[in-house]
């Protein structure tokens, strides 16, 4: 996989950006339903806390405005950056219009964000797409800028979903998977090591999708 070309340049094209909002919001498609439980999942856990109109939530890369929707029943104040202008443009009728959001664009790996400046800071769909070092990179920056909890998504490699995958290569010319997934347990290790405490892991369709979803919860040091 060629990360510029795949991922860091890919989406900077408003058609592009048009067809991966398109198949994500609008088909009739797996990636449809995967994405309607995802924000079902954000939904419940981010009920779990107790925010308020203070509190502020960074969706990045913010992409389609996918998170935009699970948004409307939080009072928070919302930035969504994405590294691709195209994007944005594609997010910005998703989120409330009611609440105070900023669009900026910015590299999730490199922010110019205030550091421990977000109560809750998202991503998805972002870490299958990048190699292992660029992993490293963005869950550094989350911590850096997280001051309590962080979601995060990625699709995941074990035996059950690579034997899918060449199930599907075979009855589907087009399939294409994630081309930098990692396993579960490795992601979790790459979590912790960057300070984060893993408060809860799942399969957001458990043996038929790849697609985990991950709730971290910044360590706080005492010195």
């Amino acid at each position: 996989m060629d990360y510029k070309k795949d991922t860091l340049h890919a989406y900077k094209s408003a058609d592009r950006a048009k067809e991966y909002k398109k198949f994500h919001t609008k088909q009739f498609s797996w990636g449809r339903f995967v994405t309607l439980v995802e924000q079902w999942n954000i939904s419940n856990e981010l009920k779990q806390h107790s925010w308020n109109e203070s509190d502020k939530l960074l969706d990045i890369p913010c992409g389609a405005g996918i998170l935009g929707k699970v948004l409307h029943d939080f009072p928070f104040v919302i930035s969504a950056s994405d590294i691709s202008k195209e994007m944005i443009n594609c997010a910005k009728d998703e989120y409330p219009d009611n609440h105070s959001v900023e669009f900026i664009q910015q590299d999730i790996t490199n922010t110019e964000f205030k550091r421990g400046s977000f109560s809750c800071v998202v991503t998805l769909g972002f870490l299958h797409r990048v190699p292992l070092d660029i992993k490293r990179e963005t869950l550094r920056e989350i911590f850096e800028l997280t001051n309590n909890i962080a979601i995060i998504s990625c699709s995941v490699d074990n035996p059950m979903q690579s034997l899918k995958h060449k199930i599907l290569s075979i009855v589907k010319r087009n399939h294409v998977p994630a081309p930098c997934p990692i396993k579960l347990k490795d992601l979790i290790s790459e979590c912790q090591s960057q300070g984060f405490y893993v408060k809860r892991s799942m399969m957001v369709v458990p043996l038929l999708s790849a697609h985990a979803l991950l709730i971290l919860k910044k360590k706080i040091s005492n010195y």
